[in-house]
Parts: structure tokens; C-alpha cells; sequence
């Protein structure tokens, strides 16, 4: 994440969560949970305000951010209190685990302290990049920035997976430029961090509203395939003495990935207007960069993008700030099937 990143993520928390008085609304339920706690006191209903609470964690846009703004809005331990996640934790403390009613008030206050104490961190970070911020800007005005983390079994330590992945995003590029009639030195890399090897590359909007295009379809097809390969694993748990359904559920993930891989090929190429008997070419190269996204994604790799910025609204931008919403949507949804494989 860089500096304007960071910079444009306090400003966000100040408009979403403090100008929801969303610690104002922790704070009203918690204090009526503690009047409800004390004895030979009137129980004044909460609902509503329960109702009102969640109702704006619920609307905080949390898939606007970045994957390292969303990391980063966890480590200010902001994240766990709003959102879903902060609405179901609402929901535990009231009603799923619920011990007694002064329990819970307690759990609401320290929920609430860990939000404002986040908040907190982030103006200290607000006012200290003051006056130091200037808008990094690595792409053009037509240009969308995107970041491939190599983590997971896509992890590149050494040159010999530095060569393999390069070829790979090779074919990737080539790919999707040559169905928009470009040249792969036209995605360019304007950035890397370490760590878990991020490489930043700068993509004109139409190639960028292809990938995502993709990626969102692969997400799709990388659920299915999680999905059965989970019903084969309760299986082989089962201990069964015969092994046939568990393998013919892996053949049918197989089976599902390759369909997939075929039918996200046909979408964009559809979208695109390439046709078979002119652009047989392009078609080729384009499945070609399907099947390595597939492949990356399922492997572990991240496919990250910054958003365009806000008033930007051309149809490119509304359809790349559509797609990226999605698709982390559709990633926070397969690690939480990922995990409950695990």
C-alpha cells in the first residue's frame, strides 16, 4: 500500500464510520444493556437501537477498499467491528452466546473501545501525513492500477519461480492485450514490494476491465470446484472402503475447472467480438491467459486493484468499480470455504 493509499484510507474511516456515529450508536446500545444489568431498574426496550447499530455496520462499504487497506483497517482493529463481521459479533454478544445482560453490555463496551481506539491511530496517522502527502499517481488518467501477490503455492523464492511465474504472466498479457489489439509491453510495471513478492502493474481501463472480467468468472469456478472437492473430503472422513465416489467428485472438480476455463474464454471473447474463423489467433492466446489466471488463483496467488478514483464515472470506471467490489466479495466468501475445509 503507499502513501496516498494510506492517506485516502483515514479519510475513508472518517467518512464511513465517524460520520456514521457508529461509536456513538456502540455506545447508546451499551448503555442500555447496562441500565438493563442493574437491579430493581426500569428495562427500557433496545431493539431499535440494536436494529439502528447494526443496520449501519451493515452499510459500511468495506469491498471498496484494497486487500492492503483491508489488512491494514484490521491491524487498527477497525475491521472486526464493522461490517458483517461486526454485525454478527453484535448478534453473539445479544443473543447466541449470551451469559446475562451485564456480560453482554461489557462485551459491547470493549467492541466499541477497540473501534475508537483504532480511529484514534488512524487521525494520529491522519495528521501526521498532513501537508506530506502527495498523490502518487503510477498510471495514467486511462490506466488502472493492479497488484499480483505471489503468496500461497504461487510464492516466488528464487529465480527459478521468478523465470517459471514470469513466463506465466507473460502469456497472461499477451493474452488479453492481443484480443484488444495491443502489445504486451503496454501493461507495464511501475512497482514491487517484498515480503510476499507484490509486482504493480499498470493496465489501460479496457485490459483492466478484461481481467477483472476473468477474474470474477474464475472466482466463480474456483467456488464451484471448492465446493466438490469439500463434499469429497467428507467423504474420504467417512472412511468408506470404497474410494470410487470421493475420486469421480475430484474428476468432476477437474471436469468443472476445465468447463469453466472454456466457458470464461467464450464470455469474454463474446464480449470482445472476436470471432473464431478470423481471430482463431487471438482466441488461442486468450484461453491461454484464462487458464493461467485460473491456475494463479487457485494455486493462492492475490489479484488485487486499486479502485478508480470517485467521479470518474465513465463507463469503464463504473464497470472496473463494479467488478472489483465483487470480487472481493466472492474472495472473502471462498477463504471462509477454504477454511471450514481446512
Amino acid at each position: 500500500m503507499n502513501v496516498s493509499e494510506l492517506s485516502n484510507l483515514t479519510q475513508w474511516i472518517a467518512n464511513q464510520i465517524e460520520t456514521k456515529t457508529i461509536p456513538q450508536k456502540y455506545q447508546t446500545l451499551q448503555a442500555l444493556l447496562q441500565q438493563h444489568s442493574q437491579p430493581n431498574n426500569q428495562k427500557p426496550p433496545f431493539e431499535s437501537q440494536k436494529q439502528d447499530l447494526i443496520n449501519a455496520l451493515i452499510s459500511v462499504p468495506l469491498m471498496q477498499l484494497t486487500k492492503d487497506q483491508l489488512d491494514f483497517l484490521s491491524c487498527l482493529g477497525i475491521a472486526q467491528a464493522v461490517g458483517e463481521e461486526g454485525a454478527n459479533e453484535v448478534n453473539d454478544v445479544l443473543y447466541k452466546n449470551v451469559i446475562d445482560v451485564a456480560t453482554s453490555a461489557r462485551k459491547i463496551q470493549e467492541l466499541n473501545q477497540k473501534l475508537i481506539d483504532g480511529i484514534a491511530r488512524s487521525k494520529k496517522i491522519k495528521e501526521g501525513l498532513a501537508g506530506c502527502v502527495t498523490e502518487e499517481k503510477y498510471e495514467a488518467d486511462n490506466e488502472t492500477l493492479m497488484r499480483v501477490s505471489f503468496t500461497g503455492s504461487a510464492l516466488m523464492s528464487n529465480v527459478t519461480d521468478f523465470k517459471k511465474w514470469g513466463a506465466f504472466w507473460y502469456d497472461i498479457g499477451r493474452g488479453v492485450a492481443m484480443a484488444h489489439n495491443a502489445a504486451p509491453e503496454e501493461i507495464k510495471i511501475v512497482g514491487a514490494t517484498k515480503g510476499s513478492i507484490i509486482i504493480e502493474l499498470a493496465l489501460v481501463n479496457g485490459i483492466a476491465v478484461t481481467i477483472s472480467q476473468i477474474i470474477l468468472a474464475a472466482l466463480k469456478v474456483a467456488e464451484k470446484v471448492i465446493d466438490i472437492k469439500t463434499k469429497a473430503e467428507e467423504l474420504r472422513r467417512l472412511k468408506m472402503k470404497n474410494e470410487k465416489f470421493a475420486k469421480d467428485l475430484d474428476g468432476e472438480a477437474e471436469n468443472e475447472k476445465k468447463s469453466g476455463i472454456e466457458e470464461i474464454t467464450k464470455e469474454v471473447a463474446n464480449t470482445l467480438q472476436l470471432k473464431e474463423s478470423e481471430e482463431g489467433e487471438k482466441i488461442k492466446a486468450l484461453d491461454r491467459s484464462v487458464k493461467n489466471i485460473v491456475d494463479f488463483i487457485e494455486k493462492g496467488g492475490v489479484i488485487d486493484f486499486v479502485a478508480p478514483e470517485i467521479g470518474k464515472e465513465d463507463d469503464d470506471n463504473q464497470k472496473l468499480r463494479v467488478a472489483f467490489q465483487e470480487i472481493r466479495r466472492l474472495e472473502a466468501k471462498i477463504a471462509l470455504l477454504e477454511h471450514k475445509t481446512a
